[in-house]
């Protein structure tokens, strides 16, 4: 094979590898660019201020909530009634009844005094017993309001749990969102950059490779050429 044929081959190695060793140096330069782009990403990402979330908290009080709840009761549930006070006058006009009785026959008094004291002993322990059965009555009825007031105080209380969590849930979504958008437009600007010159690195290495691989195909090409042509 002649000088002429060997130089023909080797003209498109040399230039492709030429080509190749250019790009490849080109790429390689961009590295310290790169990593400048990639730092600033990293310095924004860092030194960014962390968002206040302050749902934790809030909810924390839904806690209080439930202490109160617990200390929630009816003050009349265990109205008691003065039944000793109505026994002790019962007794009392019992006692009164026999003595007025003694001094009765003792004095020589008619079956008719004796009668009549008994009726209005008779009356006395009837208001006893009325007495009671109103205490028993007010009782009630008090016992009634205490219970509607107490369910009044756990649904207000239920209430303001729920308005606690609408709070937290609203606390949570803005600090989700609390990003601050200066902030979010640096790294979108940074993340371009970087973006930008991963790109136009990878290009240079393609053309490069594409290069290399021209000079391959056409040293093969013009040696096909001469070995057919002696």
């Amino acid at each position: 094979m002649s000088f002429a044929i060997v130089a023909a081959v080797a003209a498109p190695l040399v230039i492709g590898g030429i080509q190749m060793a250019v790009n490849n140096k080109k790429a390689n330069d961009m590295n310290n660019d790169i990593q400048a782009a990639q730092g600033n990403i990293n310095n924004i990402l860092n030194n960014r201020e962390d968002v206040y979330d302050a749902s934790g908290q809030i909810r924390a009080m839904k806690k209080d909530v439930d202490k109160m709840k617990g200390l929630v009761n009816n003050p009349y549930a265990n109205l008691g009634v003065a039944t000793k006070a109505a026994e002790m006058q019962a007794e009392q006009a019992d006692i009164s009844l026999a003595n007025a009785l003694e001094t009765m026959r003792s004095s020589g008094f008619g079956g008719g005094g004796a009668t009549a004291l008994a009726q209005a002993a008779a009356r006395s322990k009837q208001g006893v017993s009325a007495n009671i059965e109103k205490q028993e009555a007010d009782n009630n009825k008090l016992r009634a309001q205490g219970e509607v007031q107490a369910n009044q105080q756990l649904i207000a209380l239920e209430n303001q749990k729920l308005s606690i969590e609408g709070q937290a849930i609203a606390a949570s979504e803005r600090a989700a969102q609390g990003e601050d958008a200066r902030v979010q437009a640096q790294l979108d600007r940074a993340y371009g950059e970087s973006d930008f010159l991963r790109s136009r690195q990878m290009g240079l290495q393609d053309a490069g490779d594409a290069a290399m691989m021209a000079g391959i195909s056409g040293a093969t090409s013009v040696g096909t050429a001469a070995i057919g042509n002696p």
